[in-house]
């Protein structure tokens, strides 16, 4: 049984905490999470939008219901070209507004928790921040703690995940909320600068096009030119007819193909070819080359790599893999999922052995256990590198059991323990060889592997990981330089070259993540707007461009607005701040400027 945290008591390394009798709030930014560790503390009584007891008052936000007003709330009027760019002295907060028949209202709902949240807050005389223990969660809390001009104290709960031991943990150890003052800075930067150029963009192409309404971004619209250009090229593809030659050897009962390395793009020469072949009726083994290579385990999961593994296995979108994941840390089956971090720090390694021995006893994991080859109580140290963590480190799995979950929160969770299990396994070795043999006077390849020892493999044996679509796993008798071998038989095929195929899911996260767009927080909200715009659509497994993403991308092709590169350092200008080497106002000065030529491009272009 867990004992209820005393409100009474010292917070542990702060200062100036009254020691009398106090009432503290709690904020979230989800009601079950808030509900979840308002049980924990012992704040059981359940009142309209909070829970109380113990000495708390629990409540929650419902996301992000503060953000930055729109253009028109800082008295601008008639939108002129000479008015461009758009730059605000000081940024005003508004409440989330929602699209009606009527237009844009606030949403009725935040308003009515905020109402709850102020009262909340002017009836205790500390807050404690629960928010997502991130840059964005910090922006939430820091946003509507803004908004009510609120003055009272607050600390911070930093956890990595939500079991009852990490919360109680967690609030034994809660944090000054100044030693947070930069990761709000960097993320509140980040906000004012998507606003900044996003709001110019936008406004400033339904100006010049006078074509309405139309949302550009510094991510989404590189996103929506990605996505267009890959689906253009498409289009656009036109077949080459190619017409490769194989032979089929046989030695000690063995058959195996071997492939022309010279590509005919001309039938007659390849009948030529084929015809010579048969007549020939035998090949000489002109070299043999074998490489022995040991294989690293794969490192932890961070939230890309998963979202990437999870729509490649199981064609699960980003969005549903990146809601699964966050329904496992709600059920404190995993640690924090947000994170870009593959690595663990030394304390959280030493947990493992305790996490993994209650956990992998379970007989739905077994067949995971029992060709680990590991020793628990002696886990390999390579996923430990303090330097490596970020806010969170890797996602791992956590003591608690994973009861009544449905079949794809199953798959997800199975595929990170597997993970885990895979980390610390042996290394795998694998044999590569590459067979060149001489028939009809022209070169034929054939390129095999064979696994030595399984290691960390053993977990999935998912073929693809050891080698391309070049090795295959198919098996070869011994040779000899020079011997000659019999052609058991001969195959001409006509081949037309495929076009690019549209962007999966795992595709896009990846290129997103290359192209320094996004972060793993932000990324599959990105993708969501663009589908929520009417934008871009499934087919299938694959996002295609609508219409108006067309539209939107022919409008826009070439410009800054859709240059991946455009501001792709930002991230690493962000890290500065959070180090105190860079000012928000040296950064937002370079972003107006940079909206600046934006904007006066698009004018250029359209009005000129």
């Amino acid at each position: 049984m867990y004992k209820p945290v005393s409100p009474y008591r010292f917070y542990g390394g702060m200062e100036n905490i009254k020691k009398e009798k106090s009432m503290i709030a709690i904020l979230t930014d989800k009601p079950n999470v808030g509900r979840e560790i308002a049980r924990i503390v012992g704040a059981h009584k359940c009142e309209n939008g909070y829970m109380a007891g113990n000495g708390y008052m629990v409540t929650w936000t419902f996301g992000n219901m503060i953000s930055l007003a729109m253009p028109k709330d800082y008295g601008t009027g008639r939108l002129r070209r000479e008015g461009f760019p758009l730059a605000p002295e000081s940024f005003k907060l508004m409440v989330k507004h929602v699209k009606a028949d009527t237009g844009w209202i606030p949403d009725i709902n935040a308003v009515l928790q905020l109402k709850v949240i102020e009262k909340v807050f002017a009836a205790c005389d500390t807050i404690v921040a629960a928010t997502d223990a991130s840059r964005e969660g910090e922006m939430v809390f820091r946003y509507l703690y803004q908004y009510l001009d609120c003055r009272k104290p607050y600390y911070r709960l930093w956890i990595s995940s939500l079991t009852d031991e990490a919360v109680l943990s967690g609030m034994d150890n809660l944090k000054p909320g100044t030693l947070f003052d930069r990761m709000y800075l960097a993320a509140d930067s980040r906000n004012k600068a998507d606003w900044t150029l996003g709001m110019n963009a936008s406004y400033a192409i339904c100006l010049a096009t006078g074509l309405g309404n139309n949302s550009l971004g510094r991510v989404q619209t590189p996103v929506l030119a990605a996505i267009s250009s890959r689906y253009r090229e498409r289009e656009n593809h036109i077949a080459t007819d190619t017409y490769p030659v194989f032979v089929s050897l046989c030695k000690d009962n063995i058959l195996f193909k071997m492939r022309c390395t010279v590509e005919f793009t001309d039938r007659e020469r390849a009948s030529e070819l084929y015809e010579d072949c048969k007549l020939v009726g035998q090949a000489r083994i002109a070299a043999i080359g074998k490489q022995v290579k040991e294989i690293e385990p794969p490192a932890l999961y961070d939230l890309t790599e998963l979202q990437k593994d999870a729509n490649k296995y199981y064609r699960m979108t980003a969005g549903q893999s990146l809601d699964i994941a966050q329904r496992l840390y709600e059920k404190k089956l995993i640690s924090y999922p947000r994170t870009s971090s593959r690595f663990l720090p030394e304390d959280v390694y030493h947990t493992l052995p305790c996490v993994m021995e209650k956990i992998l006893d379970r007989k739905e994991l077994r067949p995971y256990v029992k060709t680990m080859g590991i020793n628990i109580l002696d886990l390999p140290k390579r996923v430990v590198d303090a330097d490596r963590v970020t806010e969170h480190h890797a996602i791992i799995i956590t003591d608690m059991y994973p009861e009544g979950l449905n079949r794809e929160e199953m798959q997800l969770y199975l595929m990170i323990i597997g993970r885990m299990l895979e980390a610390f396994m042996p290394v795998c070795r694998v044999e590569y060889t590459t067979v060149d043999a001489i028939c009809a006077a022209r070169k034929f390849q054939c390129r095999s592997y064979r696994i030595i020892e399984k290691g960390w493999f053993n977990i999935f044996e998912r073929e693809g990981v050891l080698a391309g679509r070049e090795f295959q796993p198919v098996p070869l008798p011994e040779f000899s330089s020079g011997e000659m071998v019999k052609v058991a038989g001969c195959n001409l095929v006509h081949k037309k070259d495929l076009p690019v195929s549209a962007y999966t899911d795992a595709e896009l996260i990846e290129y997103m993540d290359t192209a320094g767009l996004g972060t793993v927080a932000t990324r599959t909200h990105i993708l969501q707007t663009l589908i929520d715009r009417k934008y871009v659509r499934y087919s299938g497994k694959y996002i295609i461009p609508t219409r108006k993403g067309l539209y939107m991308y022919e409008t826009v092709r070439g410009m800054k607005i859709a240059n991946a590169a455009l501001t792709s350092g930002w991230e690493a200008q962000l890290a500065r701040m959070e180090q105190g080497k860079l000012s928000q106002e040296e950064f937002l000065d370079g972003v107006t400027e940079l909206a600046g030529e934006i904007t006066e491009e698009i004018f250029r272009k359209y009005t000129n």
